[in-house]
């Protein structure tokens, strides 16, 4: 299964798992995704959605993105509120 989870900066960001595995590369594109572990996702989300992890509230919302997919995905629980208990 794959997910699609969109930035506040409008860049949509596809996300698969495989095994243990998180790929991730922008959406409607053919580029070679970047893969990670779930507890990096964040900061690939980040990195493809265009969103600076120095802002806080940008980096609360790649959390947020990474929770989302993963939950989607059936790695983590639902995620609660909205992303400024990370």
């Amino acid at each position: 299964m794959k997910v699609t989870v969109r930035a506040s900066t409008g860049a949509a960001v596809r996300i698969w798992r495989e095994d243990e595995l998180f790929h991730a590369r922008p959406a409607d594109s053919a580029i070679e995704p970047q893969i990670c572990v779930g507890v990096d996702l964040f900061e690939v989300i980040a990195e493809l959605a265009g969103l600076n992890l120095e802002d806080s509230r940008e980096s609360v919302e790649a959390m947020r993105l990474a929770r989302e997919a993963q939950h989607r995905l059936g790695m983590t629980p639902e995620p609660t509120g909205n992303g400024t208990d990370v």
